[in-house]
């Protein structure tokens, strides 16, 4: 594999790393169960996508750049000041989400060998997957469920 290509599946780790570290702070902040639910196995997803790509990158000869960097620091403390209950965690996620896709979609246009290109894909999958169910959660103001109401509830209650 080309350095180019390693170079862009790098990128896609960091991507995903930063996306594992931010998801956490907007699980932090989330009180209802499903959203929680969807946004740990999204978390888990980015995680599968570090192990994927750092496995191919390895078997090219190369380390997988897995560290944090300035990008990382600021989405993570975007994310954490951003997310303050369900609400604004999942559009905190949505931003994190939006340019998730954008990077593997810019991925994908890139000459990849085969492994490479299919688990490129792959994830890509799991981003459109990951947006769209934002998407929706944010339309349907998940947030406002009747458990989400009774976690509102509970909270000022102890007030």
């Amino acid at each position: 594999m080309n350095k180019t290509a390693v170079n862009k599946l790098n990128d896609l780790i960091q991507l995903d790393a930063d996306a594992v570290l931010a998801y956490q702070q907007a699980l932090d902040a989330c009180e209802v169960s499903e959203i929680r639910r969807k946004l740990k196995g999204f978390q888990d997803d980015h995680q599968q996508h570090i192990n994927d790509l750092a496995k191919i990158v390895r078997a090219s000869g190369e380390e997988p750049k897995i560290k944090r960097d300035l990008k990382g620091f600021l989405i993570e403390g975007f994310t954490a000041i951003a997310s303050r209950g369900d609400r604004s965690a999942l559009l905190s996620m949505l931003g994190n989400e939006e340019l998730s896709n954008h990077m593997y979609e810019a991925a994908l246009k890139m000459e990849l060998p085969g492994e490479a290109r299919a688990v490129v894909e792959r994830n890509r999958g799991d981003e459109a997957r990951h947006l769209a169910w934002i998407k929706e959660a944010i339309a349907a103001r998940l947030w406002e469920t009747k458990e989400g109401a009774a976690a509102v509830e509970q909270d000022e209650r102890r007030k």
